[in-house]
């Protein structure tokens, strides 16, 4: 997966420099939106992660007018789910929760768009992935709380492209150190945690820095959707501790 990381790497800037009319704050909305629509549908979680890195890898090589920002969301999604899923929804079930803003035909149009654009590769190593397996090296490997909030963290990076200056294996790292820190006060990135992914916790210091001043910060009206999905006991009600980093 590290070595596929940088196959599918997006400039963290497209929006500036490719978009017109998509700006960081439409981007933000829009995934707040999807991870609401993927709690709804209690979608596998890699599900959200294809979701998103299929939007932006989308945006960052086609403009496209902000009224269409939404109906890109749910191609994609549609895309995800069925690509991640067993039993996926019906896209008259996304058209409904969209209160069917759009047509079937507008939206099986975009997703051959997508399709072409990105040649149907839609497997793009994610910070999921690299959790679990982090998790799996980790001497906290029965710690369901410390992998939750860590995911918890994770998700709260999707909402800003900034963070695709980091690899999904950085953002994974800092996601786990922080929640260890938080919620146990322990260092979880150890001897053998370096030694298995190649990751001295000094050189993710600045993607740690940076997750954690995010998620600190944060515009509220983002966080709303994650925290009440992280609040629910499936997740422990990990949204509930405070960041005490």
């Amino acid at each position: 997966m590290i070595d596929m990381e940088p196959e599918y790497a997006v400039d963290y800037d497209y929006l500036s420099k490719v978009q017109n009319e998509v700006k960081d704050t439409s981007r933000g909305f829009l995934v707040e939106w999807i991870i609401d629509v993927h709690r709804k549908f209690r979608l596998l979680p890699e599900t959200l992660y294809v979701t998103v890195s299929t939007i932006d890898r989308y945006l960052s090589k086609m403009q496209i007018k902000k009224t269409q920002l939404h109906l890109l969301g749910v191609a994609a999604l549609l895309i995800a789910t069925k690509y991640e899923e067993i039993y996926p929804p019906e896209l008259k079930d996304l058209l409904s929760v969209s209160e069917n803003k759009f047509t079937k035909e507008e939206v099986l149009k975009l997703e051959f768009e997508i399709l072409s654009t990105l040649e149907f590769n839609f497997f793009v190593p994610s910070i999921l992935r690299f959790l679990q397996r982090y998790r799996k090296l980790s001497n906290t490997a029965s710690d369901d709380q410390i992998f939750f909030f860590a995911q918890y963290l994770s998700e709260i990076s999707l909402l800003d492209a900034f963070f695709l200056k980091h690899k999904s294996s950085e953002i994974a790292a800092a996601s786990f150190i922080l929640s260890a820190r938080s919620i146990k006060k322990v260092n979880a990135w150890n001897s053998e945690m370096e030694k298995w992914t190649g990751y001295k916790e000094k050189d993710l210091k600045t993607v740690i820095e940076d997750l954690k001043q995010f998620a600190l910060e944060v515009n509220p009206k983002f966080l709303s959707t994650l925290k009440y999905k992280f609040q629910k006991e499936e997740y422990l009600n990990v949204a509930s501790l405070p960041f005490s980093f």
